[in-house]
């Protein structure tokens, strides 16, 4: 028995560690900032990162992506369509993602500029700075960024699929248009214009005029560079998105490429040291007002809080939400000096922004809040904790759960009397989801009409994952129940596709064809459009030519991350023309795949802690990136 692995991403984790101990700090880099302050402390980096080695537009910046940017799965780390903790709409493979043009997203990344180049009109070194260059989605950046200063917006005219929007700023000081990209990264592209400005203190007061929107930011001066609205949004973000591992890697790996780094990175407290020196705030003169819970959507996982700005003398800084699934006596109150992180149900919140969204939440499940409002950061930070504290509570709803593509695989079809199917759940699936199975073909923008179509529902408690369910008419075996049977699948050739929502609006989740999906003409009732929602090979399933009945053979211990790419991949099933009974299958969904018979893949991406393990006498064939044995 052997244990495979990707060598691919061995070498590629040993580069990144290579790199990461050749390109730490080195000793006494910062030593002629020591003791400085203000617009002394800035000349005095200017001086430490200044002459720092250019490297070209093409291929040079492209290539710095490999290292400077780099999810740890290997994906492209594009801050425009990521959602840590969660699932991004799409992923770029680095190089063979690389613009081109775009018609939407997910289209190709591109070498964003996160300090306008038309602000310092295209010039060099500017031009290929890799401290404000970032590989970005090019659709999001030409409709949200483009040439709009970074601000905040509550009436967004446009939104991405990770939530960056562009809008009329609402932060005080400007009402034009700007670009708000997600909190998790503001504090990044802060820092960057941080960086700008030091780096280049003796040119940047030149470039207020090269185009209106650089005037909108640019006050004409080295220092402070900015106009105040812009500076004090830019503390704002600093503050509330500390520097995190990604940008130190990042530093790192940009400093080992052109031998200079971002100061700002590696000293956050240089940040308030050059543009706000002996600034300690004393404690906000007041609470919020106006602490409102209401329910999210979903319901079941969801709470969104809104509230009304503190106002008076000494304006907050920010506010620290504090929850509890317990009581309000369960939350305990913040110390001053001691500042609290984001996590769990704490979440830091900017002045000047009055809601946040509380996700993942358990269903049926009572939370309390309180709202503490807080100058200054870090040491300094001052916590307003007398006399009344806002408090907020509410209860989540009974949960159903929200299928993203690939969260079901269909494992069998059965086209010959009596009409089957079967599929396994690679997600556990809350009480009263529903999911909705057809052999109405989709047309490319709706589904055909005058076929079946029948919803299953989960049962009471739900059901983990590696479930198999088996569909025959409406006779379940696995659990849940179903509203109308598919006892008309073709012999000719058929399709089903499972979705959430409406026929008018469907999400759909999985699909297979017995025949093969079409790209052209208009489909028949024997054939479909694959969904665009839908990928072979991850959450949806073809055979080359039609046959009657088949059912999925691969390996049944699977990992997480991988179990699609094996049960959706052709050559893992056997097709029959005569009528067959279905196994028992037992999948056991996890960290770990055990390739016990022969299978196929066309990609494999395990993620961190995941194995492959290969058993002696077996053959598992990647045709895309992966192990071969």
């Amino acid at each position: 028995m052997k244990n495979c692995v990707l060598h691919k991403t061995v070498v590629f984790v040993l580069l990144l560690f290579t790199l990461s101990l050749s390109a730490q700090i080195p000793a006494g880099y910062y030593d002629p900032a020591i003791g400085r302050t203000g617009a002394d402390l800035q000349v005095a980096l200017y001086n430490i990162i200044k002459n720092h080695t250019a490297v070209s537009y093409t291929p040079g910046v492209w290539n710095a992506f490999y290292t400077t940017d780099v999810k740890p799965n290997g994906y492209v780390w594009d801050m425009y369509s990521d959602v840590p903790g969660g699932t991004p709409p799409y992923e770029y493979v680095l190089g063979s993602g690389q613009c081109g043009t775009s018609g939407q997203e997910g289209d190709c990344y591109s070498r964003e500029h996160a300090f306008c180049q038309s602000y310092f009109a295209g010039a060099s070194p500017m031009y290929t700075d890799l401290n404000h260059l970032f590989p970005v989605d090019q659709f999001v950046n030409n409709a949200g960024h483009s040439n709009n200063p970074f601000g905040r917006t509550s009436a967004p005219a446009y939104t991405s699929l990770n939530g960056s929007k562009r809008g009329p700023c609402d932060f005080p000081g400007y009402t034009g248009t700007v670009f708000e990209p997600i909190d998790e990264y503001k504090g990044d592209f802060a820092r960057a214009y941080f960086y700008m400005a030091t780096r280049y203190q003796d040119l940047i007061a030149g470039w207020e005029n090269n185009i209106a929107e650089a005037d909108v930011i640019l006050n004409g001066t080295s220092y402070p560079a900015y106009e105040n609205w812009f500076l004090n949004l830019l503390l704002n973000w600093n503050t509330n998105d500390p520097v995190s591992t990604k940008e130190t890697d990042r530093n790192n790996a940009v400093y080992a490429i052109q031998g200079n780094r971002n100061p700002y990175i590696d000293h956050p407290e240089y940040v308030e040291d050059v543009w706000t020196p002996g600034s300690i705030k004393a404690e906000p003169s007041n609470h919020i007002t106006d602490l409102v819970s209401l329910a999210g959507d979903p319901s079941s996982s969801q709470i969104t809080l809104t509230w009304t700005d503190a106002t008076g003398a000494v304006l907050p800084d920010g506010y620290l939400i504090k929850g509890s699934a317990v009581s309000y006596n369960d939350i305990t109150h913040p110390v001053d000096g001691v500042a609290v992180a984001d996590g769990g149900l704490n979440k830091n919140r900017i002045y000047g922004t009055e809601t946040y969204t509380f996700t993942n939440l358990s269903a049926s499940t009572t939370y309390y809040f309180k709202v503490f409002s807080y100058t200054n950061s870090g040491v300094e930070i001052d916590y307003k904790t007398d006399p009344v504290i806002q408090a907020a509570t509410l209860a989540t709803t009974v949960g159903t759960s929200v299928l993203q593509p690939g969260e079901i695989a269909f494992i069998g079809y059965g086209t010959d009397d009596p009409d089957k199917f079967a599929f396994v759940l690679l997600t556990d699936v809350a009480e009263n989801t529903q999911i909705t199975f057809t052999d109405n073909g989709w047309m490319g923008s709706v589904l055909r009409i005058g076929e079946q179509t029948g919803t299953w529902t989960a049962p009471t408690g739900g059901l983990p994952k590696g479930t198999v369910i088996v569909i025959q008419g409406t006779t379940i075996t696995g659990g849940g129940t179903m509203s109308n049977g598919l006892t008309g699948l073709s012999t000719s050739g058929d399709q089903i596709l499972a979705f959430q929502g409406t026929s008018g609006s469907p999400a759909f989740v999985a699909g297979i064809s017995t025949t093969g999906w079409i790209d052209t003409g208009v489909p028949t009732s024997n054939e479909s459009y694959l969904p665009a929602e839908l990928t072979l090979f991850s959450s949806a399933l073809s055979f080359t030519s039609e046959t009657d009945n088949g059912y999925y053979v691969g390996p049944l211990t699977l990992g997480n991350s991988i179990a699609k790419a094996f049960i959706n991949h052709p050559a893992n099933w056997l097709s029959y023309n005569a009528i067959q009974t279905f196994p028992s299958w037992t999948f056991v969904i996890g960290t770990q795949t055990i390739v016990n018979v022969n299978a196929s893949a066309e990609r494999i991406t395990p993620a961190t802690g995941e194995t492959i393990t290969v058993q002696d006498n077996s053959q598992l064939t990647v045709t895309g990136t992966g192990v071969s044995k």
